[in-house]
């Protein structure tokens, strides 16, 4: 082995132990206040500004095609509530189907790669527009499919819809640094079951279930 091939071990662990020390001391607060703001909020997160009139959970799973079919429906005017204000939405991944996609851990790091681009990008804007990238026609994986996206892939997904650079390069380590995406989606899914139809997607107002497919978004104030 020579001194190059010994040295590369080395730079990775110095890139991880730099991103944890820029995460440290550079990483967002959350005293941010600005009209759309996203932020991790223990298993949810929260998009959108907290004192928004029209309040949802919103349970998917980023394999899911139904997941996906709701997102690209309704993404755009759910980014134009989130946008003026009108409208928070707490996501709650589940990882129902991480086991079908071909790596048989898309789940879990698209989960991570959401919450690391709000994490570090305190913007609900950029977080909403990585949310309807991963759930694009483009984009979304197949449930059983033959291939699903990489890490490097979010990451440029992370980098086009604005994300800084810190984001892309945790989602690129793919090490769960700062967050668990299982379990959260564990929790979130214990949550979930607690309804009576426990499958995603699911939209819920005021603690009560709506028919994703109806205008649910003619319900809300604003």
């Amino acid at each position: 082995m020579n001194a190059r091939s010994t040295n590369k071990p080395l730079r990775a662990v110095g890139a991880v132990l730099g991103l944890l020390m820029t995460m440290l001391m550079c990483g967002p607060t959350g005293g941010i206040a600005h009209a759309a703001v996203a932020a991790p909020a223990g298993d949810a997160l929260s998009i959108g500004d907290p004192d928004a009139l029209g309040q949802i959970d919103l349970y998917v799973d980023p394999l899911c095609p139904y997941s996906g079919k709701l997102v690209r429906a309704q993404g755009q005017e759910i980014g134009k509530r989130l946008e003026d204000g009108s409208l928070r939405v707490n996501l709650r991944f589940v990882d129902f189907l991480d086991k079908y996609s071909a790596s048989g851990t898309y789940d879990s790091r698209a989960i991570y790669a959401a919450y690391v681009v709000a994490d570090q990008s305190r913007s609900s804007g950029v977080t909403w527009r990585f949310i309807e990238s991963i759930y694009s026609s483009d984009h979304q994986p197949k449930e059983r499919g033959p291939n699903d996206l990489s890490n490097d892939q979010l990451a440029d997904l992370a980098g086009q819809v604005g994300a800084p650079q810190p984001a892309q390069d945790l989602i690129r380590i793919g090490l769960p640094i700062g967050f668990d995406p299982q379990a959260i989606a564990a929790n979130n899914l214990a949550v979930l079951h607690q309804f009576s139809e426990p499958g995603v997607p699911l939209v819920v107002i005021n603690d009560q279930p709506v028919d994703e497919d109806s205008d649910w978004l003619a319900q809300l104030p604003g």
